[in-house]
């Protein structure tokens, strides 16, 4: 019998479906869930970028960096450098106000938790709507251990308020990045023969830095860059196991076959 036939043969009709998947996050404070929600400009208070609107923002940076857009890129790298800069500094002062709470040797102190905590779920196209979701959840936890010490007279509320406020204000500071992208349509091409679409990018966005433009420097969860003509960008699908299944073809063993790499590079020339 011929091999390729038996070999076909063998294969299981069936395939596994795509990959979905179910993601929430919990939140116990009501700063918390408006970082998360955002809020409308009013007369009297102004907007607040939340975490749903900041996903929406950085998914179309996302489609733009992958259309080789050096402008996208830039800004995914700042959303990236802005929350792990919040995320250090919530950090630090987790850490002082775990201090406090554990500096009574024989009293024992439970941070405080929400009767209902509100469940959120989670569906972002882009890894960054999730590093966002982790910022919040960091937040809210020091939400509680903040009002917890003020509550057990372990730390002065005017501190804890103040300390809430540079921390919101780094979050938020994080969700703006996004605001500030132009979607031109440009490729780096245009900024290498100054079109003029790449003048008005450099006219409205500042000029970029050499490492950007020429590729790189990129987020470490950029997309990979299309080539040139590859059309409209697809839907962002990041559960898709159908990239790179050529097991069909070419075998389990070939090389470089199902490889995600870990850092974001320029691909395509």
């Amino acid at each position: 019998m011929d091999k390729n036939i038996d070999r076909e043969q063998s294969r299981p009709t069936d395939r596994p479906g795509r990959l979905r998947g179910n993601y929430s996050i919990t939140l116990h404070t009501r700063q918390a869930q408006r970082l998360f929600l955002g809020r409308r400009k009013t007369d009297e208070k102004p907007a607040i970028v939340g975490l749903t609107a900041f996903s929406s923002m950085m998914a179309r940076v996302w489609d733009a960096a992958a259309a080789d857009d050096p402008y996208a890129d830039w800004f995914l790298l700042q959303a990236e450098q802005a929350i792990e800069d919040a995320q250090a500094r919530i950090a630090v002062r987790q850490r002082e106000v775990d201090a406090r709470l554990r500096s009574r040797d024989r009293v024992h102190i439970e941070v405080a938790s929400s009767l209902s905590p509100v469940e959120m779920p989670l569906k972002f196209p882009t890894p960054f709507g999730y590093m966002g979701a982790y910022l919040i959840e960091e937040y809210d936890k020091l939400v509680l251990s903040l009002l917890t010490a003020v509550h057990v007279a372990l730390l002065p509320r005017e501190m804890a308020m103040s300390i809430l406020a540079q921390t919101g204000r780094a979050i938020r500071r994080a969700f703006l990045v996004p605001t500030r992208h132009k979607l031109l349509g440009i490729t780096r091409k245009d900024l290498e023969m100054m079109t003029q679409r790449g003048a008005q990018a450099v006219e409205a966005m500042g000029e970029l830095p050499a490492e950007i433009l020429e590729g790189g420097k990129r987020s470490r969860y950029a997309p990979a860059i299309r080539a040139p003509g590859g059309g409209e960008a697809p839907k962002v699908d990041l559960l898709d196991d159908e990239d790179g299944d050529d097991t069909r073809e070419t075998g389990e063993d070939a090389p470089g076959v199902g490889v995600i790499p870990l850092q974001g590079g320029r691909k395509g020339g």
